[in-house]
């Protein structure tokens, strides 16, 4: 049987930079994708300025960037300038594949797309139902519908569900957010432009609402704005807000298959950044502190307490969103709900 000190499962941005970590030790390292093209994913594709210093990326995986973000409601509009770049659009193709560029010369990496993991042991896993191969660490970076989390036995409850249109053209120039709560509850709507077209979507907790009432008021929402989603590609994923750790003895969790989403933003890829390399440091560490995934979570709880808030708020909502989308026209209350945004 063929073993490998670490096997990652998933090469998503937690599973990449997990790698990235490990790149150039001592240990050995098989990178395990299911799908023949590394990066490809379900996502608005929307990077905060935080989560852009930390990859460092190049310009020209950019595809906008954004000074200035809308907010809307049914009956107010207020636009957040912020004198310099905030937020990023990516492809999410280009970011997998620029990750997976910098493993290229590990000769302790290996990597397996288009493979499949047909069954988890204690110590080793099978792949495509027959090929053997043993593990020392087993890192779950497989999402929010992650397999080795169910090998773990870790229930999984509060889920989201994403959903969104890829409408090709440039006829969207600003990043927006829509709060309307007759229409969507506790969350929101978006328009993401990117260079070429555009994510135009929606996300619920099926707990709340229903996905197909919830696609219903989202088509009603974009008839309304006279969007136009006829020539739009139609994609869903599921969002996993449900962290209940990240170190299971020699298996580890890191990302959307820990649950390090927000419930709130539905932000995650920095979250799978920061804990892809904060396990990979503790594999190498096993005395290491992972006080990132300690900041992480503390940043998720205060989202979760605030979306609670939003919920609980009921039919009085719509009233909390006409307060909030008034008062951040205020600098300084403007510059406060951006920090616990982002």
């Amino acid at each position: 049987m063929k073993s490998f000190d670490v096997i990652i499962i998933g090469a998503g941005p937690a599973g990449l930079q997990c790698a990235k970590i490990l790149a150039g030790s001592q240990k050995s390292v098989l990178l395990i994708e299911k799908n023949k093209i590394i990066g490809p994913k379900v996502c608005a594709g929307g990077l905060t300025r935080k989560c852009f210093n930390y990859l460092q990326l190049p310009d020209y995986l950019v595809e906008r960037t954004y000074q200035k973000i809308i907010f809307q409601t049914p009956f107010n509009k207020t636009i957040l300038r912020f004198g310099e770049n905030f937020l990023y659009t990516v492809d999410r193709k280009k970011l997998g594949q620029w990750q997976l560029e910098k493993l290229r010369s590990a000769e302790n990496i290996e990597i397996k797309n288009g493979s499949a993991v047909t069954e988890f042991k204690k110590n080793y896993i099978i792949v495509n139902g027959s090929e053997k191969i043993g593990y020392k660490y087993l890192v779950g970076a497989d999402g929010s519908n992650s397999a080795v989390r169910r090998f773990l036995g870790v229930k999984t409850k509060l889920t989201g569900i994403a959903f969104q249109y890829i409408v090709p053209g440039r006829k969207f120039k600003d990043i927006q957010i829509f709060l309307n709560s007759r229409l969507f509850g506790a969350w929101y709507a978006w328009i993401f432009p990117y260079k070429n077209s555009a994510s135009i979507g929606y996300g619920c907790f099926p707990m709340v609402i229903s996905p197909k009432k919830a696609k219903e008021n989202f088509l009603k929402w974009a008839k309304s704005q006279k969007i136009d989603l006829s020539q739009g590609e139609y994609q869903a994923a599921a969002i996993n807000c449900d962290y209940r750790g990240h170190k299971f003895g020699n298996v580890f969790l890191v990302g959307d298959a820990a649950g390090l989403v927000s419930g709130l933003t539905g932000e995650g890829i920095y979250q799978a950044l920061i804990s892809g390399e904060e396990i990979a440091k503790l594999i190498l560490n096993s005395s290491y502190k992972c006080e990132e995934i300690k900041k992480a979570r503390a940043e998720i709880r205060i989202h979760k307490i605030l979306l609670v808030t939003i919920y609980i708020f009921g039919p009085l909502r719509w009233m909390l969103y006409e307060i909030v989308v008034l008062a951040v026209k205020n600098k300084f209350l403007a510059r406060i709900l951006l920090r616990v945004l982002t």
